[in-house]
């Protein structure tokens, strides 16, 4: 029930000069592979459960997850950790994305910040505007969108390959650990993270991210038996 998108193979550069774990900027090669074009969603999320593959979602705040939520089969799974996504994208034939395969599939070959360009649109995105509770929301915005929105909802978003909610909506859980070095020593071609280090890997920022946070080159670092309610997930396929 998922729709791919494919990024052909090539190079790209990846990172930004802001400094921190997301420099120095660097060529990486991959090769091509295809993408969901949106998160996981509970009722998709709900087919490995019923086969008996996947753990489901865990209460994780107070009204998350919503998993059991009828009216919510078609936004994107949260309270899932990093262990469950894994056992998802497995499930469903493919794998997580490394966080390479991730940020070309966010920006393409053109160096963007973000999915759409290069300047924040808060029209694109769902995001941390008035409707959201924490103290770095962006009052004179409204994207419509409290909490997790339905996938696909900002169809004027979509990454360079056409996948969509690649910034806000839910953090996504990458393959690789985090090391704050790694892109001053990472290989050229297929680079898959760190050996170990000090969490799992989130890309993309969500509905309760400041926009600086959904900027493509953005890495956010936590332990892979973390749940939260806007955390999330997309699988990807190596293309034959």
């Amino acid at each position: 029930g998922m729709n791919m998108a494919y990024v052909p193979a090539g190079d790209f550069a990846m990172g930004s000069d802001r400094g921190g774990r997301e420099s120095p900027t660097h060529v990486v090669f991959l090769d091509a592979y295809w993408l969901d074009r949106t998160e996981v969603t509970n009722d998709l999320y709900r087919k490995c459960v019923q086969a008996g593959s996947c753990a489901a979602p865990s209460a994780c705040v107070v009204g998350s997850p919503t998993y059991g939520d009828g009216s919510k089969g078609n936004h994107p799974v949260v309270c899932v950790d990093w262990y469950q996504a894994r056992d998802y994208c497995r499930w469903a034939g493919g794998r997580l994305p490394t966080e390479a395969e991730w940020e070309k599939g966010a920006r393409g070959t053109d160096s963007r910040m973000f999915p759409w360009g290069n300047s924040f649109d808060s029209g694109r995105l769902n995001f941390c505007d008035q409707n959201c509770d924490s103290g770095h929301r962006d009052t004179g915005t409204n994207d419509g969108y409290g909490l997790t929105a339905p996938r696909g909802t900002y169809p004027g978003g979509a990454s360079p390959y056409g996948a969509r909610d690649m910034a806000g909506n839910v953090w996504e859980w990458t393959a690789d650990w985090n090391a704050d070095d790694y892109y001053s020593r990472s290989p050229r071609e297929n680079p898959t993270g760190a050996a170990s280090g000090s969490g799992k890997l989130l890309r993309g920022g969500s509905f309760d991210a400041p926009a600086d946070e959904t900027r493509v080159t953005f890495r956010n670092a936590i332990d892979p038996s973390f749940r939260g309610n806007d955390v999330g997930f997309r699988c990807v396929v190596p293309a034959p």
